[in-house]
């Protein structure tokens, strides 16, 4: 295996390591600098520290080298988006609004995820699905609140509940 040449001095490299992990909160920057630091302090080459790591030999190579050449900086994770919203803020807010009005308005029974669904179809032309409109509810501050199909467990009249849960064993 080659010796990487270095740029920079190692031992400053190292100190700036150092200072790094004891100074940030993010993990995954402070775990690459780690790994960096004990191969620039000597004490571990990349093949055993892959042994104990389980992270590439040639992963560990290469963050050794973008330090070195670009500084630690470069070690830092960097964002992932994630795949564009279909409604604008604007819409969105449009939703919040009609949501907290009456179903019966606008056409449906109840706001549930196939109304909301055909709804933004036919007002905005986006297809959504049902699973998507349920997070849309959930992301604008919405619940599920399902209707009590017998009498509660907290109601007085037990016998009132037994004699529902022996009769009522479809529903009409």
């Amino acid at each position: 295996m080659r010796k990487h040449k270095f740029v920079n001095n190692p031992e400053v490299l190292l100190k700036q390591g150092q200072k790094i992990v004891s100074a940030s909160n993010e993990s995954k920057y402070i775990y690459r600098v780690t790994l960096v630091n004990l191969i620039l302090a000597g004490k571990m080459t990349s093949a055993e520290l892959s042994t104990l790591s389980g992270v590439a030999d040639r992963t560990l190579r290469t963050w050794v080298k973008i330090a070195d050449e670009q500084g630690f900086e470069q070690l830092r994770a960097v964002k992932q988006e994630g795949r564009p919203t279909r409604l604008n803020a604007v819409q969105t807010a449009e939703l919040k609004d009609v949501l907290t009005k009456s179903p019966s308005n606008y056409g449906y029974k109840v706001w549930d995820g196939p109304s909301l669904s055909s709804y933004i179809k036919k007002t905005y032309q986006i297809e959504l699905k049902v699973r998507q409109c349920q997070r849309l509810f959930h992301k604008l501050g919405f619940s599920l609140i399902r209707p009590q199909t017998y009498p509660s467990l907290g109601e007085q009249n037990k016998e009132e509940r037994e004699d529902f849960k022996k009769t009522k064993r479809h529903f009409t």
